[in-house]
């Protein structure tokens, strides 16, 4: 991977910026998104890394070889992880697996993915917990299950969490002492980038991802124009979108 554009001024560390929540037409059918067209794009938002979280599906990572290779010799980073849904009593649950080699199924309940995820050495984010249902009531997300289940992070940045469900994730996730993450949920190429996650080490493969998360040295960051980044308070409004 290319090095990176900035630095932490407390540890001197290399900063990367990832977009940890990506969706591509391959393996999502609900994405406007190429493949191909992932890497100039993100290059163009100023990201420097980005994880293809498909929706219940991991890539192999022989198809994806030929995509990380030509990210790679432009200078951008790309990982696998995956999104789950668990359906309960006919409510979404969404989460972002990270550090797990097989794709995993969303036909057991949270606990119970959150168990095998940790039986297999992998973290899991609560994907958009307070994202307000389509359906007028409720969420799409985990909402306040978040504080019985032993997620690792909490994905606070996100296009479609509005004020009100920004201070909800952020306190969670400062309540139950864990990381806050961010992410686009891009579907289409202009939303990448939109909220990503800033690690404050390097990261060069998965496992350097998930000890990032684990060790809570990531922070969630906006997109500006021109490749810059801001952390931002969980209470302003950022973009809408449309994601599934």
């Amino acid at each position: 991977m290319a090095t990176s554009r900035g630095r932490d001024g407390r540890s001197g560390k290399n900063i990367v910026i990832i977009d940890l929540h990506v969706h591509t037409r391959r393996h999502s059918g609900c994405s406007r998104i190429e493949p191909g067209d992932l890497i100039e794009a993100a290059l163009n938002r100023g990201l420097e890394g980005l994880v293809l979280t498909e929706h219940g599906i991991l890539w192999r990572e022989d198809r994806l070889a030929v995509l990380r290779e030509e990210a790679g010799a432009k200078g951008l980073l790309i990982l696998a992880g995956q999104e789950i849904t668990c359906l309960e009593q006919g409510r979404r649950k969404d989460f972002l697996i990270f550090g797990v080699a097989r794709s995993l199924s969303g036909n057991q309940s949270p606990a119970e993915l959150v168990a095998g995820v940790h039986g297999e050495g992998g973290v899991i984010v609560a994907a958009h917990p307070f994202k307000p249902s389509r359906l007028g009531a409720g969420y799409h997300g985990i909402g306040e299950e978040i504080y019985d289940l032993d997620v690792d992070a909490v994905e606070v940045l996100h296009p479609e969490h509005n004020e009100k469900a920004r201070e909800r994730a952020a306190a969670a996730a400062r309540e139950k002492g864990i990381p806050a993450t961010g992410g686009s949920d891009a579907h289409e190429q202009e939303r990448l980038g939109t909220f990503a996650t800033r690690f404050l080490d390097p990261v060069n493969s998965m496992p350097d991802l998930v000890r990032g998360i684990r060790e809570g040295r990531v922070e969630p960051v906006r997109g500006r124009a021109g490749g810059r980044w801001h952390a931002r308070p969980a209470g302003l409004a950022g973009p809408a979108g449309t994601a599934c």
